[in-house]
């Protein structure tokens, strides 16, 4: 590799990743950086994009750069030091996403491919088989929840935010092309060639996924990430799943591992600064960024005091007993307080959505795929200006209908406290006809 300065490789990164925005040779750029470096770190490719974005590349663009990217750089990016050992026992989640993407990589390879091969030839007897295999890889959500619930809102704890909500929009095409392509395959229209290219594309972003995880954001996380962080996300993984494995042995850090870190404090804040750092630029391009202190102070909740009993208006209730009539509401509350991080969540006996303790202090625009983050912010918006009280949406879900409200919660001053999610499966409630009174049956009208 020829000898530069940082300042001179980031420059040259940023002509490489201006050549492919302008339309120029995939292979032309691959080929130049190929000559010209050998091995680079994950924090100078981020930079280079931030230097993009300071250009006036459009962040939209940033999301459809990101493959292209990811391909020029596979393969030349420097293994960075890991903060600790733990990540290659079982249980470590960084472990549980590697052993995932393992057998999801042998769903894409060994039976889909296969299974199209067969097709190819005209055997369509194989039809059912290929139904089969895009159904389980529609586990591949709760892989992507796991991902985005916990993993992201670490991340954005240490002012790591920009580079979430890109991997969060990839994450939802992906989504998008699996059900895509599954509807095709199920339609008595379906036709050999456009279903192996929509298959291709599927393919080809789910693979470019697996290695932005692995390759980009774990070192990342285990750079920055403490032992007390991974613990947490271990267990709160378990209230959302998993995908195409058997749930994985509980997980916590050996005491060695502990003595260890402690060891390596210095080291750790220093990378979490230069994530921070990182991340910045990229997120005032993106304008993404909030507060500097809102985001290093994470609310740490778990260690509040609960009183005994709250005096209501209308009576007392100790916490024992607020807490069982959450666990039984046949519907999901989620409160957002007056600056828009989540304070709280119900337990109900049917989780419609997937909430972990992690998601407590989190910005709520972040807890929303990006295609739907500005309709957040909209209704935030006019709850605090007054201009509505309540919004509603209904959606279909796996066959059932889930209807989704909010509402402005405010004070006996009119004084905006935050906002109350309301989220409620009503499939049955829609198909009620004629009354069931208290005392009666059920009688028709």
């Amino acid at each position: 590799m020829k000898h530069r300065t940082k300042e001179d490789r980031q420059n040259r990164i940023v002509e490489i990743l201006s050549l492919l925005h302008e339309g120029g040779s995939f292979e032309e750029a691959k080929q130049l950086f190929i000559e010209e470096f050998d091995g680079i770190d994950v924090t100078e490719i981020t930079s280079a994009e931030r230097a993009l974005i300071q250009k006036g590349l459009n962040p939209a663009e940033i999301q459809r750069l990101c493959n292209v990217h990811a391909a020029v750089f596979k393969g030349s990016i420097n293994e960075i030091h890991h903060s600790n050992e733990e990540h290659g026992y079982p249980g470590h989640p960084v472990h549980t996403l590697k052993l995932e993407n393992q057998v999801l990589q042998s769903l894409l390879t060994d039976e889909v491919d296969g299974v199209l091969a067969k097709l190819k030839k005209g055997d369509w007897s194989y039809k059912e088989r290929l139904i089969d295999a895009l159904t389980d890889l529609l586990q591949i959500d709760k892989h992507y929840a796991r991902k985005e619930t916990l993993f992201f809102s670490y991340m954005e704890k240490y002012g790591i935010t920009a580079p979430p909500q890109v991997m969060w929009g990839v994450d939802d095409d992906i989504r998008d092309l699996i059900k895509d392509l599954l509807q095709y395959v199920q339609s008595e229209k379906v036709a050999f060639n456009p279903m192996f290219e929509k298959w291709e594309k599927v393919k080809e972003e789910i693979e470019e996924m697996i290695f932005k995880e692995e390759e980009i954001m774990v070192p990342m996380c285990l750079d920055v990430f403490s032992l007390a962080d991974w613990e947490k996300i271990a267990a709160d993984s378990f209230e959302i799943g998993f995908a195409y494995i058997p749930e994985p042995m509980p997980w916590k850090a050996s005491q060695a591992s502990l003595e260890k870190e402690a060891e390596r404090e210095p080291l750790r804040q220093m990378a979490i600064q230069q994530a921070k750092e990182t991340t910045e630029g990229i997120a005032e391009g993106l304008r993404l960024a909030k507060e500097e202190q809102a985001q290093t102070d994470h609310f740490d909740w778990e260690r509040q005091n609960e009183a005994e009993s709250i005096v209501f208006p209308t009576g007392v209730l100790n916490v024992e007993q607020l807490i069982g009539i959450f666990s039984i509401l046949p519907v999901d509350l989620t409160f957002v307080d007056q600056e828009d991080r989540v304070r709280f969540y119900s337990e109900g006996p049917i989780r419609i959505f997937p909430r972990t303790k992690s998601v407590i202090g989190r910005e709520v625009v972040n807890c929303h795929p990006p295609k739907s983050m500005h309709m957040v912010e909209e209704i935030l918006r006019d709850f605090k200006a007054g201009t509505r009280s309540e919004a509603s949406f209904w959606i279909d879900m796996k066959e059932r209908k889930i209807y989704i409200r909010y509402f402005a919660v405010k004070d006996q001053a009119n004084n905006y406290l935050g906002c109350l999610e309301v989220s409620q499966d009503i499939t049955e409630i829609q198909q009620l006809t004629g009354q069931k009174r208290l005392l009666e049956g059920y009688t028709e009208v």
